[in-house]
């Protein structure tokens, strides 16, 4: 408590100091240029200065009793003949006076007889200077008009108020100088008084004076307006804050106060009346200490939110309105309630200033300085009002505030340069660490990330899960969220490996179009529910560039999505053309677009498009990195709501480093061992049947020679539109397929595939330039086998394709012993008792053994039909082989059996083969036939929004319980329902569902399968 008082002590004695300093400086100023005590007063309208001293810097006050003729305008011509003819009305005025007794006219002359010295040692040239007097006046000086100030008259509407003070230089030899002012004022209430010093000197001592006044207001005015013109440069370019306009109309204003204070003609220009130029001064004036007050208070650390500031505002307000609307003859009366305001405003500022810096707030100690050459200004105009001081125009107040407040700001910016440095410093610090955090959290992410994208993924192909269709859509639209929260993860290490300088380029000669069109199939997924068109029209001849394969598919495919994610319909084209050795490659959007300030801002770190982006913004950074690491450039046009077009270039290859590049190659390749795989093949000598598809010839030859003549048969081919055209043509092994084909890319060329061939009827292995999952699950959601990424590994590459191999000559022994097992079922009496109904017809019925021996013929043909070594096949060819079988029946037990049918229309779905017979045979020959009045079989297809529901329905004598539990057990030991068993197998590895069997003793039996429809 001992120590805050200390400082206040020294505070108070800081601020007690600086007051008197500035108080010294005013005085001497003062000192300086007031006259000397032995100035001559004027008597009866006489001046006597024959016994004065003349000097250069001496200016004589012309004080005293002036002769004044109310209601009257003389001139020295008129003035002596009136006075010769008539006495005219006249009175003894003080000048500068304090009293009212020229208050009853608007009109009058000022009369003073000025005596000079006959040996007068100045050179006959002198100067008058006449104040402001309201509001009209002209000086003639020996009977000669020499100023004047507006329009002096006896009429209202002839005069014309100005009030603006001027001075006026003459020569005369004459030891008498007969001054005559004539004054008029029909605009103010104040009427004809003159309450200030009229000067008089020698022309070279007003010289003096007038140059020394213009000088200072010159100085300071160049000043103030070089800080305005630098407060309004920091609010356009670096500081776009209120406080630095409130310092530049907080300077311009009171400048502008003095300006109009000391030459009111400054306002001529204007072409205002006198009662509007007092208005706009009076205006002037109130807003100049409006503004200091507001920007002192924006200032003020502790007392910014005084409510005293808010009834400020309102009271400058309301006499700013008061002055606009009263009359001339009001506003004069309320005048002094505005001076009160003025002071007590400023007062308040300067009572908070000093309190702050007393309580020692580290910039306050200038805006002390600063309130306390403002108070000082204040008083000594108010002494200088009171005692009506002429002296020249004291410019140290407002150089006093103006360092001041440059000081402040000084301080201010000196403080807030450590803070940045020290902010900078520890910004520095927190980025390292976030980098590491964000590399950290995107490595341990990535693991839980792949587990939630494949079970998401399982759950959603599982055909036996009961989603409702929108349910089933969410989860879709929840693995896509997944996979590209991935996107953003590869980002963030690509990013982090950007800034450490970690990351390599394995740099090659690369086909831009397959990229393009690889990375297209890739994106397929986001434009889902989108009405966007992807198209290139990139020619098939363009020139190869220089780039890293995995890394010309990371930019296209950021650059693509962004336009994906800011295109909700349109279209999306790329583009590319040659100069100079490079390629240009344009990615033109109809989307949102940019302004131009976002567009300044895209490439910084963790800029993001909108606020709605669910990214985190570094994807358009880690593109202009990597293309600049390529030697190439990135930029972006964007209209706002027309699109945008993103440009990048990439160096061209040369066809000569093409051509060197194959050649190393091909001798790379001749160089390759001729191994082959160890592997067990089958007891005859197979070709299998390979196709590759590349476009690189040279990638072509070195995969061929991994694989020896003696085993394999490879045929290679370098557009995907070829090896649709061999597909047909040959009975396929193996296809290997590279993404990133030129015009229809390999995951087009996949697709194309399975719409002909299932997953284990023709294998198909992809080769990727990543290992990425984005890479990996669009080659399996298009149906992909397996995948080898790039450099590829000659190994890795063999066992895979053997594997492959493999898988599909086991899968196709076991569906010839699947068929071949369904097949035996075939029992031996059911042909001989289908023989004997043919026979016994032949002497009956002739046209019903034709039709069996017809049907019965279509039933074996059915039956031994290759198509039912396939997976599937079509639900008509099912359905006839089970017509056949049920005609035959209907033959032999036409009593016992009836048949219903309730198929719907239109459904076209593929089933395993022999499935819907033998559920069919098991209802009649386990059902119907063993209850001696037969019955019914019902054949149910239904057709669902996402399924089709295939149900036999018999009224027979039903399965028992314990029966009904061993079948639908996954150990079956017994040889009972055999056909059922197998059907059910099958249906579960296909579509990963079972038989649904309903069944109750003596009433029958329900067996249903679901077969699901093709997204």
């Amino acid at each position: 408590m001992l120590a805050l008082k200390e400082t206040t002590k020294r505070h108070l004695l800081i601020i007690v100091l600086i007051f008197i300093v500035l108080s010294t400086l005013r005085i001497l100023w003062l000192a300086y240029f007031l006259p000397s005590n032995d100035q001559p007063s004027a008597k009866d309208g006489i001046f006597d200065m024959q016994n004065q001293m003349w000097s250069d810097d001496n200016v004589f006050y012309l004080n005293g009793e002036w002769l004044y003729y109310p209601g009257l305008l003389l001139t020295t011509t008129n003035s002596n003949h009136s006075m010769a003819t008539f006495p005219i009305e006249k009175s003894v005025l003080s000048i500068p006076q304090r009293d009212s007794k020229a208050k009853t006219q608007q009109f009058g002359t000022y009369r003073l007889k000025i005596l000079l010295d006959d040996n007068d040692s100045s050179d006959n040239q002198y100067a008058i200077r006449i104040p402001a007097i309201p509001t009209a006046s002209e000086l003639y000086v020996n009977g000669k008009l020499v100023g004047k100030s507006g329009t002096v008259a006896t009429d209202a509407n002839i005069h014309k108020g100005q009030a603006a003070p001027y001075t006026v230089y003459f020569t005369e030899k004459e030891s008498e100088i007969d001054i005559l002012l004539q004054v008029s004022n029909f605009d103010t209430p104040a009427n004809t008084v003159i309450n200030k010093r009229i000067s008089f000197t020698s022309a070279s001592a007003m010289t003096h004076y007038q140059t020394i006044t213009e000088l200072s207001l010159a100085t300071i005015s160049v000043i103030i307006i070089m800080y305005a013109l630098f407060s309004i440069l920091v609010y356009l370019f670096i500081y776009r804050k209120k406080i630095v306009l409130l310092f530049t109309v907080g300077f311009l204003l009171p400048l502008t106060d003095e300006l109009i204070t000391y030459d009111r003609s400054f306002l001529d220009w204007l072409h205002l009346d006198y009662v509007w130029s007092l208005k706009l001064s009076n205006i002037i004036y109130l807003g100049a200490s409006f503004f200091f007050v507001q920007f002192m208070r924006v200032l003020l650390v502790k007392y910014q939110h005084a409510k005293c500031f808010r009834w400020f505002s309102t009271l400058y307000a309301l006499g700013t309105l008061l002055i606009v609307l009263l009359p001339i003859q009001w506003l004069y009366a309320v005048n002094i309630l505005f001076f009160i305001l003025y002071i007590v405003s400023f007062l308040y500022v300067v009572v908070l200033a000093l309190r702050e810096y007393v309580a020692s707030q580290k910039t306050s100690a200038f805006l002390a300085f600063t309130a306390l050459a403002t108070t000082n200004g204040i008083i000594w105009g108010l002494i200088k009002t009171t005692y009506v001081l002429d002296i020249p125009f004291y410019p140290f107040d407002y150089l006093m505030i103006v360092l001041g407040f440059t000081g402040y700001w000084f301080k201010r910016f000196y403080i807030n340069t450590q803070q940045i440095n020290r902010l900078v410093a520890d910004l520095q610090k927190d980025d390292e660490q976030k980098d590491e955090f964000l590399a950290s959290s995107a490595q341990k992410l990535w693991s839980p990330m792949n587990k939630m994208i494949t079970l998401g993924q399982s759950i959603y192909e599982n055909p036996n899960n009961l989603l409702i269709s929108e349910d089933k859509h969410n989860l879709k639209y929840l693995i896509d969220i997944g996979r590209s929260m991935s996107f953003t993860l590869n980002d963030i290490l690509d990013f982090t490996r950007l800034k450490e300088g970690t990351l390599y380029l394995h740099k090659k000669n690369v086909n831009i179009l397959g990229t393009v069109s690889g990375v297209f199939d890739m994106l397929r997924f986001i434009t889902e529910g989108k009405q966007i068109q992807m198209t290139s029209s990139i020619s098939r001849s363009f020139p190869h560039v220089v780039a890293d394969e995995n890394r010309l598919i990371q930019i296209l495919f950021n650059l693509l999505h962004n336009a994906i994610k800011y295109t909700g319909a349109g279209f999306i084209e790329i583009s590319a053309r040659t100069e100079k050795n490079m390629a240009i490659i344009h990615i033109r959007d109809t989307g949102l677009g940019m302004d131009g300030d976002l567009q300044n801002r895209l490439f910084s770190p963790y800029e993001q498009g909108n606020v709605a982006d669910e990214g985190i913004g570094i994807g358009l950074f880690v593109c202009k990195q990597l293309i600049e690491l390529h030697g190439g450039t990135l930029q972006i046009q964007s209209i706002p709501h027309k699109g945008s077009d993103v440009m990048f270039t990439l160096p061209l290859a040369e066809e000569s480093t093409v051509a060197d590049e194959a050649l190393c190659a091909y001798q790379a390749a001749d160089s390759l061992p001729s191994e082959s795989l160890h592997a067990e093949v089958p007891s005859t000598v197979h070709h299998f049947k390979i196709l590759m598809v590349d476009d690189d010839p040279v990638n072509l030859r070195i995969m061929r020679s991994l694989f020896v003549s003696t085993e394999y048969d490879v045929t290679t081919v370098t557009t995907s539109e070829k090896a649709m055209e061999l597909l047909p043509r040959h009975n396929w092994d193996l296809i290997i397929i590279d993404a990133m084909l030129p015009y229809i890319s390999g995951y087009a060329l996949i697709e194309f595939i399975r719409e002909h061939y299932s997953v284990l009827e023709l294998p198909i292995l992809l080769l990727t330039a990543r290992n990425y999952p984005e890479d990996v699950y669009t080659g399996f959601a298009h149906g992909a086998n397996d995948y080898v990424s790039k450099p590829i590994n000659s190994l890795e590459l063999k066992v895979r394709a053997r594997a492959l191999i493999d898988l599909k000559y086991s899968i196709h022994q076991r569906l010839q012993l699947e068929t071949a097992w369904l097949q035996a079922q075939i029992q031996p009496h059911f042909l001989f008792n289908t023989l004997n109904t043919i026979a016994s017809l032949s002497t009956i019925d002739t046209d019903r053994m034709i039709d069996l021996m017809h049907h019965f013929g279509e039933y074996l043909r059915a039956s031994f039909d290759v198509k039912n070594l396939q997976r599937v096949v079509p639900l008509q060819d099912e359905l006839e082989l089970v017509r056949s079988y049920l005609y035959i029946k209907q033959q032999r037990f036409e009593g016992l059996l009836k048949i219903e049918w309730d198929i719907d229309d239109n459904i076209h779905i593929e089933i395993p083969p022999i499935s819907l017979q033998t559920l069919v045979e098991n209802a009649i020959r386990h059902g119907i036939l063993k209850q001696e009045g037969g019955g019914t079989v019902c054949i149910h297809i239904k057709d669902f929004s996402d399924y089709v529901a295939i149900s036999v329905i018999d009224d027979g004598v039903g399965i028992d319980p314990s029966t009904l539990a061993e079948l639908q057990s996954d150990n079956n030991p017994t040889t009972f329902g055999v056909g059922i068993r197998n059907t059910d197998l099958r249906l579960k590895r296909i579509y990963g569902q079972r038989l649904q069997i309903k069944s109750i003793l003596n009433e029958g039996t329900t067996i249903t399968f679901h077969i699901p429809k093709n997204d």
